[in-house]
Formats: structure tokens, sequence, C-alpha cells
């Protein structure tokens, strides 16, 4: 009988390539597996550009009313309302009291990117898929601590509260070939309350919650060069008894006023004025100056100056009612509690005149076009901006979180008419002065009064014959000494055509004077209009600026005033004698 000498049943497998076998197919089947269940794209199903666009209603931006965007923060398990609506014809942000949004093109282009937007892909129609894709909608019932995958929710009315869009945007598409052109996105987003997963581009930066992106951030919108007076007033507030009642007194430290000239790009000091400690507002002042051994400090001066055209609002509170735009409380603004104490803990308070003071000075600025911006800083703050490091990209550990030492800030315009340049008017040149004609030429004068030689009077007959003879010779020379008519009539033209001449240049110097004067009357109207506009502004508002900004502005002596640099003469002087 034939011996098997393979090891193994004729025509069969040995046990290690067996479970090599199984091995192999249980792989297969894994990887089948995981490769059914894993998310991935569809190809891109061909439709017309008309049935691709998500939201047909939204046709144009004009239609929106309102815009609404919900924003979630998963580290903190906080979600975050912003919203800007139309109210009145105006812009405003129900999240600040209504404050006004003066960034319309922003808002414009934040509709526009929802006008006419096209899905490039359906990439999911699973609702099992929004948690993958970041497209979970922030509500605020169903969403839990813990949940992740939440996106943003976009939401657009009209004025009558229809909806014309209402969008979740996800995670960004970042696989390799899947870049948007224009440097714009790619992200994944769906239609709140459907199930299909769509990838879009879109430039997601013009739905941002930072209050600062729907404000006008300028809040003087003053040019630094246009500077050309500086008052600094530094003083402080004290509670003081009196009758068994507490008033509030200004108590006067220092107050200096400062020119500047944009022609020499110079700072002068035209006063600075100190006041004795604890120094009541009507106490008198001593003047001083500049030490020989000092100088302004232009450098600091000029971050004052640059720091002003700069001054941006972080922050907002609505001031309670009763104040004027001039910063002036009326009668019964003092008896009600809830008011004052919202100016005390802002650091501000009322005088018994009625003024508003704060406790930490003001500061006045005159501009060349006649307005004043009147500066009374408050009480130190902080705001926080919420999801600001999100916002940013920035999600190190340590990322800044938004969080800002600020100050609060009343503001109030005046009109200043010194500030303006005087009209330089001309004199008026005189007119020559009329020569009276007392007398006509003898052609004029009536016969009977024209003396006739060979007919003497009476008088004259009584005379000598020597003596008619000299008066006849003595009126003939002077007869013959009078110009003519027509030298007379010339001299008269000549005289009119000079006058003529002297009231033409009087009425250019009065047209221009004229001319002058009403460019200078503009400019009071225009300030005066600018002044209007301002306060229309700061009226309602206590204003919250950064705390650096604030620093520039709030100087004291020790900041305006540096010692004297010696200069290169003197500092060569010096090397000689060593």
């Amino acid at each position: 009988m034939a011996t098997d000498t393979s090891g193994g049943t004729s025509g069969g497998l040995d046990p290690a390539t067996r479970r090599t076998a199984v091995f192999l197919a249980a792989g297969g089947l894994l990887l089948l597996l995981g490769w059914a269940v894993q998310p991935r794209f569809k190809p891109a199903e061909v439709k017309p550009a008309a049935e691709r666009v998500l939201f047909p209603e939204l046709t144009d931006v004009q239609k929106a009313a309102s815009l609404e965007i919900l924003q979630y923060d998963e580290e903190l398990a906080t979600l975050y309302p912003f919203k800007v609506v139309k109210s009145g014809g105006v812009w405003v942000l129900p999240s600040h009291q209504n404050y006004p949004a003066d960034a319309k093109d922003h808002l414009a282009a934040a509709a526009t990117e929802l006008v006419d937007l096209k899905t490039l892909d359906v990439v999911s129609e699973s609702p099992g898929d929004h948690e993958v894709y970041g497209v979970i909608e922030p509500d605020r019932e169903k969403i839990k601590p813990g949940m992740t995958g939440i996106g943003q929710l976009i939401e657009i009315r009209d004025a009558s509260g229809s909806k014309l869009a209402r969008l979740v945007v996800g995670k960004e598409d970042k696989q390799p070939g899947t870049a948007a052109a224009g440097g714009r996105r790619l992200r994944f987003v769906r239609k709140a309350g459907q199930d299909p997963v769509y990838r879009v581009e879109i430039d997601t930066s013009k739905f941002t919650t930072k209050f600062d992106d729907w404000i006008e951030k300028d809040l003087l919108k003053l040019t630094p060069w246009d500077v050309r007076r500086v008052e600094i007033d530094n003083y402080t507030l004290a509670a003081v008894e009196s009758g068994g009642r507490l008033r509030v007194e200004q108590q006067r430290d220092e107050r200096m006023r400062l020119a500047y000239d944009d022609k020499g790009s110079k700072w002068t000091l035209t006063s600075f004025e100190t006041f004795p400690e604890g120094a009541a507002a009507d106490d008198e002042p001593t003047s001083r100056g500049l030490n020989d051994d000092e100088e302004l400090a232009s450098a600091a001066l000029n971050d004052l100056r640059n720091a002003l055209g700069d001054l941006k609002i972080v922050d907002v509170a609505r001031k309670p009612s009763g104040l004027s735009a001039d910063l002036k409380a009326e009668e019964s603004f003092t008896k009600d509690l809830e008011a004052v104490s919202s100016l005390q803990q802002r650091g501000f308070l009322p005088l018994q005149s009625g003024e508003i003071l704060s406790t930490e000075g003001q500061t006045v600025v005159g501009m060349k076009d006649g307005v004043e911006y009147v500066l009374r800083f408050g009480a130190g703050t902080t705001v926080a901006e919420p999801g600001k490091a999100e916002a940013d990209g920035d999600t190190d550990e340590g990322a800044d979180t938004g969080e800002v030492s600020a100050r609060y800030l009343l503001v109030m315009a005046r009109f200043n008419e010194d500030l303006l340049e005087k009209p330089d008017l001309e004199d008026l040149p005189p007119l020559p002065e009329e020569k009276a004609d007392t007398e006509k030429p003898d052609a004029e004068k009536p016969d009977a009064e024209k003396p006739d030689p060979e007919k003497p009077d009476a008088a004259d007959a009584e005379k000598g014959e020597a003596e008619q003879v000299a008066d006849v010779k003595q009126a003939d020379a002077e007869k013959a000494d009078e110009p003519s008519a027509a030298e007379l009539l010339k001299q008269a033209d000549e005289a009119e055509a000079a006058m003529q001449a002297a009231i033409e240049a009087r009425r250019r110097v009065e047209r221009e004077n004229r001319r002058k004067q009403e460019a200078y009357d503009d400019k009071i109207d225009a300030g005066q209009k600018r002044v209007r506009e301002l306060n229309g502004r700061f009226a309602d508002w206590y204003y919250i600026v950064s705390e650096d900004e604030f620093n520039k502005i709030h100087l004291d002596r020790e900041k305006v005033v540096k010692a004297k640099e010696p200069d290169e003469a003197d500092a060569g002087k010096g090397a000689g004698a060593e």
C-alpha cells in the first residue's frame, strides 16, 4: 500500500492554511462592513441651478427685516443668541438695549450670503449623520451638556415675521481637493428642520456675533489733525455732609490748556492752573508756566490726539431717563434713587446745579470746525466677549477669552465759535471828495451878474479914471486865468470816472467781505448741525472704552510735562568743557 508523505489527507488543506484563510475572510468582511457604515459623499447629483438654490424665497436683501444668529459654546455648554432687527426704519441690536447697528453694509453682506446660496453636493440624508457633520440645530430645549456636533443657526425674517431662511452651518470640509475659490470655505450645512446635509461654498465671517462688528466703532468721528485745543481738567468728587444731608462737591486738582498748530506740528501750553489740596470748584487757582528745565511731552500729547481719532466702543449701556444731551440732570432726576444709583455705579454723580460730573475728571477737545467734545471718565469695569477665542480660531490652551479692562465714559458735544478762524475782512476804500461847485463859469451866469467894463456902476463912477482903468485891467487878468468851459467839462468827466472807479473798488471789497462772512456763517451753521447730530448719538448712552485708550487720554502733569532734553549745541559745549 502506498504511503501518504504529505502529512494529511489527500486533496485537503493543512490546519495552518485553513486558519489563514479564515482570518483573511474575516478581515475582508470587517473592511466591507466598515465601508458600508462609514459616512461618505454620494456622487453629486447634477440638477439645474434653480433646483439647487436652498432658499428661493430669499431673492432680495431688502426684504430682510431681522437677522438672528445662535451660537453654541460646547466647552461652556452655553448658547449665545445674537440678533439685529429693523425697528422704526433703523437697525438696532436688542441684545444691547436697541443700540443702533450702524454697519448696514455688513448686514447686507450677511444676507447676501444666503441669497441664491446653491448646494454643491448632497453628502447625507440620514439624521444620524448630523453629529458627524456638526449640523445639529442649537435648540435650547434639546441641547444637553456634553453634546457635540452642534452647529450655528442663522435665521432671516421679513417685516411680517415670515421666515425667509433658516440655515444650520456645520463643520468645514477640509478634505484634499475640496478648497473653495477666492478664499471662501466649503461647509456642511442643512436647512433647519430637514434631514439632508449639503456641501456649500459660504463665507461664515459675515455671520459674526461680535458687538463691535455691527456698530460704528469710531465713537467721536474726528480727524486727529483737526484738533486745535485740549483742556485736561483733573478733579475728584467727594461726598460732604451739610445740615445732616450728604451732597457732592467737586474738588479741584489741576487744569491744563494746550493748543496744537497743525502747520508747525507743535504743541504749546496756553495755561496751567493748580489748586490747593481739597479746593472746591469756586476756589481761585494758581497760574504757573513751564520751568526753564521743562518742556511739553509732545509724544504723549500726540498719542492723546491719535487716541481720540481711534477711540472705539467695546460695549454700551443705556442711561436712565432724565439726563439731557448736555449732561444735565432734570430737577426730578435726583429724587429718582434708581437713576442716581445707575450713575453712581458707573462713577458719575449729579451736582446740585444738575451738572453730571465724573470721578476721573474730564478732557475737553476743541476742533477747527468749532465742535468741542467733553469726555467724562467714570468707574472701571471689565467686558467679556463670549466665544471670542472660538470665533478667532484660537483654541489653544490659555487663549484670549475676550475679557478686557475697560472704563465708563460719558460724552457730549458743544459748539464754541472761538475755535473758528475769524474772517479777514478788508476796510472799505474811501470815495474821492466831491468838490462843491459854488461858482459857475461866466458863460453860465445870468447877464445881470456879468460885469460890464463899459458900463460902470455908481460906485465906479465915483472912482477916479486911473482907478477905473486899474480895475478893468485886473478884471481882464482874472478872466484870462479862469478855465474855459471845455476844460471844466473835461475835469468833470475825469472826476466822474475816478468816482466810478472808486465805487467799483468799494463794491469789490464789499462783495469779497460778504463772501467771507457768508462762508464763516456757513461754518457756524455746519458746526452747530454737527453738534446736534453728535449729541443725537451720545445722549442715551454710557459708553465703555478700553483701559488702554483711557490711559492715553486721561493725562496729568507728570505725563504732559517732562524734563527738557539738552539740544545738540548744549551737548557739544558740555563735551568740549570736559
